[in-house]
């Protein structure tokens, strides 16, 4: 376990459990206009996500050293977008906050498994809603920024797809329907009992696998994705081929249609491509966003201190202080 000698998990290096602590816990971190983070509040945020990892990540200097970086640059975007929201008039009523309150909690079976997520997040409810609000905010600020992406226009769908061909092959595909069974000899009775009986009722009566309730149907299943059903992609259409074997057991197995490795044609990935490209412009929009802004702000950051924040380990002489 984690030390909490300073702020929950974290402790400054060289400096003590001392009123002198206490001064630098307040001190300003990171600066973005008049958006301001202190060392207390850093160190509390850098100890909620490292709580989420074992104690030797936690203490690695390179995963702390990338989890920091993320605390800033989450800092850095949500400040300015918090200027660029009120310059612009954009807020989120309380109403607005207390609609989605109330569609998160609805979420959870109850009010208290909605509790314990809470203390388990170390937070209070107030700073919960109020981290939805921001949200909420991003949301309706990342929605403006949008405005201004057009739709992409059936030229740049076709470039698209021509430069991008390959990457939209299909692999060759099976439609498999199976009856997994607990052990060889019950396969062995299952397989003579379909010269009787159809796949369907057989699987529906003695299939242990969960699609057993709809005749034993798998579905597609492309090529190199399952190991153990690799054998049938060399098997005819509707002829129940060896029995195979799995972790989950005994499979007698029959592929019912086959589609061969291809590449959609345009019209079929029309949609996909409209959304990829509509993605990129609002990447493109976020960035270009965030460079103007980052251009017309004023940003500090203190790089000694945030390095100094260090883990220490329960135990230590610091966690005696």
């Amino acid at each position: 376990m984690l030390s909490r000698c300073l702020l929950g998990l974290l402790i400054l290096a060289s400096i003590q459990c001392t009123n002198q602590q206490a001064s630098v816990s307040n001190k300003p971190v990171l600066k973005v206009n008049e958006n301001v983070m202190s060392v207390k509040e850093f160190a509390n945020k850098l100890a909620m996500r490292l709580r989420e990892l074992d104690s030797l990540a936690a203490k690695d200097p390179n995963v702390n050293s990338r989890v920091k970086d993320e605390i800033i640059n989450s800092f850095i975007v949500r400040s300015l977008m918090i200027d660029w929201a009120l310059k612009r008039k954009i807020s989120v009523t309380d109403s607005e906050t207390e609609a989605e309150t109330t569609r998160i909690r609805a979420l959870y079976p109850d009010d208290l498994a909605f509790r314990r997520m809470l203390a388990e997040e170390s937070t209070s409810f107030a700073d919960w809603q109020a981290n939805l609000k921001l949200n909420l905010l991003e949301k309706k600020v990342s929605a403006e920024i949008n405005k201004g992406v057009v739709p992409p226009t059936d030229e740049e769908i076709r470039v698209y797809y021509v430069e991008n061909k390959v990457s939209f092959r299909k692999k060759e595909r099976v439609y498999v329907q199976q009856i997994v069974l607990k052990d060889q000899a019950r396969a062995e009775y299952i397989k003579q009992e379909l010269k009787k009986q159809s796949f369907d009722v057989l699987a529906k009566k003695y299939s242990i696998a969960p699609e057993s309730t709809n005749g034993g149907i798998v579905g597609w299943i492309e090529k190199d994705t399952v190991d153990f059903f690799s054998p049938i992609f060399k098997w005819p259409l509707n002829q129940v081929g060896e029995i195979l074997t799995s972790p989950f057991g005994v499979h007698v197995v029959k592929i019912t249609k086959r589609e061969p490795e291809r590449i959609p044609s345009l019209e079929e990935e029309k949609p996909k491509i409209k959304r990829r490209i509509v993605e990129l412009k609002e990447k493109s929009a976020y960035v270009s966003w965030i460079d103007k802004e980052l251009r017309s702000s004023s940003v500090f950051k203190d790089a000694d201190l945030i390095s100094s924040l260090k883990i220490e380990t329960r135990g230590s002489q610091n966690e005696k202080l």
